[in-house]
């Protein structure tokens, strides 16, 4: 595939399919194939991120390592896709990881901006899917899991995640059996226990909590900020109220409360047909 074609079919905001297009055209770098390996490799790919970004030198806007890993998805993803007849519409509804984060930047600082180039490589090796309102992960590590992770434009009705675990259970029996009996997990700010004081039964999110049992909280985490307050880092009387969540939260935390993140396993089936007749 053509990079210019993968940009169109991720729908890249034209202001940045722009700049991807003009250092294409410059662009005067190899790239050894050890480093693109490593960027395949789940217990190499933070390295081969690293090493990525400081062959690139001035990045500061993220475009040239957004071209290079966009590179390696139209000359080796978008091929294992197909080797492996999985749907484009899967291929772009995960590769559009990339689009979505960039729209999120421009929202919160007015500019488009990749900053999230350490994350890209669990998509472009097939390690992580987007099966409708979720996002999918299959961690081969010590302690197998599949992640569930869930994307800011998600669907968070019952329905919507209830088929999106049935279709996602569908997909890994057809392209991963070997993993049939694997939990699904998720490690989120959503599953805090916390947040059931602050909304109202009828929240997306409680519904969201409702699908796992919960097996660790972690107050200390602190990454819950960008989520829930974009671009503000300090817990002070200058945090947004724009939303119930925001107001909630803001009170909670300037009355000294810690907040953080939680993890819990899918319980067993929990009743999805429930959710989706």
């Amino acid at each position: 595939m053509e990079n210019i074609e993968l940009f169109r079919m991720l729908e890249i905001p034209k202001e940045v399919e722009k700049q991807l297009i003009n250092y294409g055209r410059r662009r005067n770098l190899y790239i050894p194939n050890i480093i693109i390996n490593k960027i395949l490799k789940r217990d190499e790919w933070n390295v081969g991120i690293k090493e990525l970004q400081e062959l690139l030198d001035d990045d500061s806007d993220g475009i040239k390592i957004l071209w290079e890993l966009l590179n390696i998805i139209s000359k080796y993803s978008y091929e294992e896709y197909i080797k492996r007849n999985i749907s484009n519409d899967i291929f772009v509804a995960t590769m559009k990881f990339c689009t979505r984060f960039l729209h999120e930047y421009y929202r919160t600082f007015q500019t488009y901006k990749f900053v999230w180039a350490r994350w890209f490589p669990r998509q472009i090796s097939l390690n992580e899917y987007r099966i409708g309102a979720l996002e999918y992960e299959f961690v081969d590590a010590e302690n197998r899991e599949i992640a569930i992770h869930i994307p800011s434009d998600a669907d968070l009705q019952k329905k919507s995640v209830a088929q999106s675990i049935k279709d996602f259970n569908e997909f890994r029996a057809k392209y991963y059996p070997e993993w049939g009996t694997v939990n699904l997990t998720s490690n989120t700010w959503m599953l805090m226990p916390e947040l059931k004081g602050m909304l109202g039964k009828e929240s997306n999110i409680i519904a969201f909590q409702n699908f796992f049992e919960i097996d660790t909280v972690n107050y200390d985490a602190t990454g819950y900020m960008k989520w829930i307050f974009p671009g503000t880092e300090n817990i002070d009387k200058l945090l947004p109220e724009r939303t119930t969540l925001q107001r909630e939260m803001k009170k909670y935390l300037l009355d000294g409360k810690k907040f953080g993140i939680a993890k819990g396993h899918l319980k067993s089936e929990y009743g999805l047909q429930n959710f989706i007749n």
